[in-house]
């Protein structure tokens, strides 16, 4: 006498949620459901953007080569010297750093002398973060080769091409990222 579950023919692909005692997927197998997926790593969104931001470091490293400076220091030195004084927790926001990110850019910039961290004058619990005079002076020195790293990286693009590649960046970057459907 044989059972149900023996007498049902086996499925060419494993079933959602499979337990491991089930036997292995062939390696045909494996290929037909990655191939319904419709799965491509070149296109893959995710993927493509992580390639251009190496693309945009690597500008950024050859630009500045010699600097003991990130990106993201950057940015940090760039916004500070436009605000004047902001507190470490709304430069975070500013430049899209969590706090984790901004603690330890703040930390480095600190060493270098380039940025003050003191006490806010209306509530002692925000750091409020200025340029030095150094830091002023080595924020306005590298302002235009950063540009110059954004025209490097955008430069196989036209102009027209340049500008729709931002404004789409921007619109994918100001979508609410708490709100998983907001892109259907």
């Amino acid at each position: 006498m044989t059972t149900d579950i023996e007498s049902q023919p086996e499925r060419d692909a494993a079933p959602k949620g499979r337990d491991d005692s089930a036997r292995p997927l062939s390696r045909e197998q494996v290929l037909q459901h990655y191939a319904k997926t419709g799965y491509e790593l070149d296109r893959h969104p995710a993927h493509v953007i992580r390639r251009a931001h190496q693309r945009a470091t690597l500008r950024f490293q050859q630009v500045m080569a010699g600097e003991d400076l990130s990106p993201t220091q950057f940015a940090a030195l760039a916004t500070i010297l436009k605000q004047a004084e902001v507190s470490q927790n709304h430069l975070g926001r500013l430049t899209a750093m969590d706090p984790s990110t901004i603690s330890i850019v703040v930390r480095k910039l600190l060493k270098n002398g380039l940025i003050t961290r003191s006490a806010s004058d209306t509530d002692q619990r925000l750091s409020m973060i200025a340029l030095t005079d150094k830091g002023t002076q080595y924020t306005l020195d590298r302002l235009e080769r950063s540009v110059e790293v954004g025209r490097r990286f955008l430069s196989p693009l036209s102009p027209a091409e340049q500008a729709t590649l931002l404004r789409l960046l921007n619109r994918i970057n100001d979508d609410d990222p708490s709100n998983g459907d907001s892109g259907k």
